[in-house]
């Protein structure tokens, strides 16, 4: 598998665990609404907040409000339960930190997606 391939698929895992935290959260209409807002206003698909996290970060802040931080640490857990990692909260880290933790990991160990719908 090319590396290419392997960033392929750590970016699917992170926008697919996102996807389905933020579903279950807020349902089908509002999660397309927030996603509506996040293309229209921040030029942001929920495919891209593994590259983007910081811009995803924000946008989700802007759009739902102080909530956004909650929706983030269920995002980051999930995504450590997701790949077998145990959580633990570091000092100093954002968002985006966890998010780039998390790829790097995937992309080392070479975790593929799985199917879990």
């Amino acid at each position: 598998m090319s590396r290419e391939e392997i960033e392929e698929q750590a970016n699917k895992i992170i926008s697919e665990v996102a996807e389905e935290v933020m579903l279950n959260i807020f349902g089908r209409k509002a999660l397309n609404g927030i996603i509506r807002a996040m293309r229209e206003k921040y030029l942001l698909d929920l495919s891209e907040m593994p590259e983007r996290p910081y811009i995803f970060s924000e946008a989700l802040r802007r759009i739902i409000g102080v909530g956004s931080v909650i929706v983030e640490d269920l995002i980051i857990e999930n995504l450590h339960a997701r790949v077998g990692l145990e959580f633990r909260w570091k000092k100093g880290y954002g968002f985006t930190e966890y998010i780039n933790e998390i790829k790097n990991f995937i992309m080392q160990n070479k975790i593929q997606v799985t199917q879990t719908k």
